[in-house]
């Protein structure tokens, strides 16, 4: 797998959730969406002076204008379900110009290269 295929499992694994999902930007309309991007990814198991495990770091973004709490769970859940772990749900805001509530989730996916 490389970093597309593991976007691609991010991606649907997150639309599982019934809500919009983009990387990046979301540009359309919707009362509830989910972003998300890759923040690192690196060698992290070694042998023979080869890479032999990659590790990645993502992080999704819920937006809502209602209440979000179930969808947090929901997607710890699904995340932890498709491989995901190290699953951390970071300090929630609301953001005053847009009228949107923010809740970042962080996870890690570990990838055996062959």
């Amino acid at each position: 797998m490389d970093e597309t295929n593991v976007d691609a499992l991010v991606k649907s694994t997150l639309e599982t959730l019934g809500k919009p999902v983009e990387r990046l930007r979301f540009t359309r309309e919707a009362e509830t969406y989910i972003t998300f991007q890759l923040v690192f990814a690196r060698g992290d198991a070694f042998a023979d002076d080869e890479n032999t495990k990659k590790e990645y770091l993502y992080r999704a973004d819920i937006f809502s204008k209602s209440d979000y709490i179930s969808l947090i769970r929901k997607a710890e859940n699904a995340l932890k379900a498709a491989g995901f772990y190290g699953v951390e749900v970071n300090a929630e805001t609301y953001e005053n110009q847009t009228r949107f509530y923010h809740v970042p989730i962080e996870f890690y996916y570990m990838e055996g290269l062959t």
